[in-house]
């Protein structure tokens, strides 16, 4: 009896696996880049509350709505979609950086990033089973943790250390590179999720 492909061969799986690790650095170190910057702004430890606060909210108030939407429409679309919003997000801090833009535009666009972020969640958490089929399920879910992890804990370090190295210039460059590129990965047309979910 012929062991089963590895995960890694399934059509999909390694596409959607490079853009999530990419989104998910540019998630971690655009959240430690931009409250470093804003405190670094305004010198007042509340300004840390009030960048939570921006992106948290947005996200509170458009969970149901997502759900909703993600159910009727194609996943794969939305989770595109809602990165490339964050992609312009990225850009703009950056803009903001580069202008010494006041830091209420930067609460702006993390609002705007908060309602992007409402959607991305659902979506990659509800695309991976259509990728991959039920019996290969298990250890997709397992590397996917594992690609989650590490950038959970390696994106804060690599984050700090850019925006010590280059400011929010460098950092909001490489975000705005890796959300556009995650994008790209999901472009290519050869592979399509199915139409239901396995489970």
């Amino acid at each position: 009896m012929s062991a089963e492909p590895s995960v890694y061969r399934q059509p999909g799986f390694l596409p959607f696996l490079a853009a999530r690790v990419l989104a998910m650095f540019a998630v971690q170190i655009m959240a430690v880049v931009v409250a470093w910057q804003v405190y670094d702004l305004t010198r007042d430890p509340m300004s840390l509350a009030y960048v939570g606060l921006a992106q948290f909210l947005p996200m509170l108030f458009l969970l149901l709505p997502a759900g909703d939407l993600i159910d009727r429409y194609d996943r794969k679309w939305i989770l595109g979609l809602s990165w490339a919003v964050e992609a312009v997000c990225a850009g703009v801090l950056l803009w903001l950086s580069l202008a010494h833009g006041p830091v209420e535009a930067f609460y702006g666009v993390l609002v705007a990033y908060g309602c992007a972020r409402a959607f991305t969640g659902p979506a990659l958490s509800s695309l991976l089973p259509q990728i991959v089929p039920r019996e290969r399920l298990a250890a997709a879910i397992a590397a996917n943790s594992m690609i989650v992890r590490a950038s959970t804990i390696s994106g804060p370090v690599i984050g700090g250390g850019l925006y010590a190295l280059g400011g929010g210039e460098l950092t909001y460059s490489l975000c705005l590179l890796f959300f556009a590129a995650g994008v790209l990965m999901l472009s290519p047309p050869n592979w399509r999720p199915t139409a239901t979910p396995a489970g």
